[in-house]
């Protein structure tokens, strides 16, 4: 099914040093050389997953807006702040039942439309995961409106509105909506929150590249964010019957237990062994993972980790 994603966050140099010119380079999957810190960025060898990737700019901007290496060094050069923020980002979810042509003509036109038009530069780049389950599209946008053959002395603070911020979350939607009906598909996306949407769901918390990494590399064969996230899938499988005992005080169902009491016993020894499942197949990962075998000091099968810490 689709899947709605919008968003958006301030790239800055912070205490890290961090560079715009790194970001670009990362996104687009090439190679770009920081002229302030003197180091060449290269990301090319991991172009296979940038699927296509291009600037859009203002009519009139100057012909250099349109390279890679010099908007975003000039970028970095105007800013002098060692706190500056140097570019705001919007990540985007594309719908997988899109070919990648249409998902890259969707963000394009959705670009040009909700960013370009304000006075935004804005470097598009769409990403396709090996897994082809993740489709997504980082859309690098200028802080600063351009002055002629420069930018402006000041920033745009109207960018920073939260109506906008709003106002831009609805239009994709609208967006992603229009591109499906086009394509003759019945997925649809909402871009409200699950309360407001009237659904009795725990958002599923965000896995993250780091965690991502950490269990692709071997670093940690089970990360805590993958087990928050089945801990937040097995809550949410269980909240029709916390419903039925909060209200009613009796789960719904039938050919077992007579009394509110006994259904409810019977639903919590299904919650529990829902638990031990999840702990013995996470446990049965670490100890076939070559670190923990090689560690040598795991307790006896069934018995589980120790969670008490």
């Amino acid at each position: 099914m689709a899947i709605y994603r919008l968003e958006a966050k301030i790239i800055g140099r912070e205490k890290r040093g961090r560079s715009v010119v790194a970001a670009a380079a990362y996104r687009a999957g090439n190679k770009l050389f920081g002229e302030r810190e003197g180091k060449t960025h290269d990301y090319s060898r991991r172009s296979k997953g940038v699927v296509e990737s291009t600037i859009l700019f203002p009519e009139g901007s100057p012909g250099w807006s349109a390279d890679p290496g010099q908007l975003w060094n000039t970028v970095e050069a105007g800013e002098k702040r060692a706190d500056a923020q140097l570019a705001r980002e919007f990540v985007l979810a594309v719908p997988k039942e899109l070919d990648a042509r249409e998902q890259f003509q969707l963000a394009v036109a959705w670009t040009r439309k909700e960013l370009v038009a304000s006075g935004m530069v804005a470097e598009i780049s769409l990403h396709h995961t090996k897994d082809g389950k993740n489709p997504h599209v980082h859309i690098l946008c200028t802080m600063r409106k351009l002055d002629g053959d420069r930018f402006n002395a000041r920033k745009a603070t109207e960018w920073n509105d939260v109506g906008l911020l709003a106002h831009q979350r609805e239009s994709w939607a609208d967006a992603v909506n229009a591109a499906l009906e086009k394509a003759g598909r019945p997925e649809r996306v909402d871009h409200r929150s699950l309360k407001d949407q009237g659904i009795d769901r725990i958002p599923q918390p965000k896995i993250g590249v780091a965690a991502t990494a950490m269990k692709r590399r071997g670093v940690l064969p089970d990360p805590e964010r993958f087990q928050l996230l089945r801990w937040v899938k097995s809550l949410n499988e269980v909240r029709p019957q916390m419903r039925d005992i909060q209200g009613p005080g009796e789960i719904q169902q039938f050919g077992a237990g007579k009394t509110w009491w006994e259904k409810s016993i019977i639903f919590m020894s299904r919650v529990r062994q829902a638990a031990r499942e999840t702990v013995l197949d996470t446990w049965n990962r670490l100890l076939d993972s070559r670190q923990t075998r090689e560690r040598g000091n795991l307790p006896p099968l069934g018995k589980g980790p120790d969670h008490s810490r």
